[in-house]
């Protein structure tokens, strides 16, 4: 079966541009496409195809993936069950040949090698940082704060009771009184203690 595989990316190029490109290509060398299939997720091709011998035809290498060792991983997946794939820009196939062994081979000591150039690279990068002086990382015992208002509980409490308006206290202690009505709604029994009267 020679399917034609389309790429719903909004990085590639359209759909409509890659079927043109399968299509011209299948012209030029005597192939009928079968079928035209989108799914997303490559390994789900080898499931909806019946057919033991099958080429499957794309515009550009990019369709089997946004990082390069994810489109590696799906040329082993498809071609381990039993596909040919043509990758028409770059006049690419792949097939269960040594040379595909061999090129697949190749694109994995390139990653592996740009992986640990960056790796290299951004170690020195911090190292020089740290001899210079600069301190990197977060403060020992730092704690990430899921809301504006953590540790300003108990000023915010002395504020509302001392008879300050919402406003003024929400002013006072650096967050918008929207963040304060929130604050508010989580502590019931404040906002029961605070609401004689008092309003923004």
């Amino acid at each position: 079966m020679i399917i034609g595989y389309l790429d719903n990316n909004q990085r590639n190029i359209s759909t409509d541009e890659q079927r043109d490109i399968v299509n011209q290509y299948a012209c030029n060398n005597a192939y009928n496409i079968d079928i035209f299939i989108n799914d997303p997720d490559i390994k789900n091709i080898k499931d909806n195809i019946n057919s033991k011998e099958n080429m499957l035809i794309m515009a550009n290498i990019a369709c089997l993936g946004s990082k390069l060792a994810i489109i590696v991983e799906n040329i082993e997946f498809l071609v381990s069950n039993g596909f040919e794939l043509i990758s028409v820009k770059e006049n690419l196939k792949f097939d269960s040949s040594n040379e595909t062994t061999q090129l697949l081979n190749g694109i994995k000591l390139s990653i592996d090698i740009r992986n640990s150039m960056v790796s290299t690279i951004t170690k020195k990068a911090l190292n020089d940082k740290r001899a210079q002086g600069y301190k990197l990382g977060r403060d020992f015992g730092y704690k990430h704060k899921r809301y504006i208002w953590e540790g300003k509980e108990a000023d915010i409490k002395n504020k509302l009771l001392s008879g300050m308006t919402r406003q003024q206290t929400a002013d006072e202690v650096g967050m918008s009184v929207g963040s304060l009505y929130n604050y508010l709604k989580l502590n019931p029994e404040l906002k029961n203690m605070t609401d004689g009267g008092q309003h923004a």
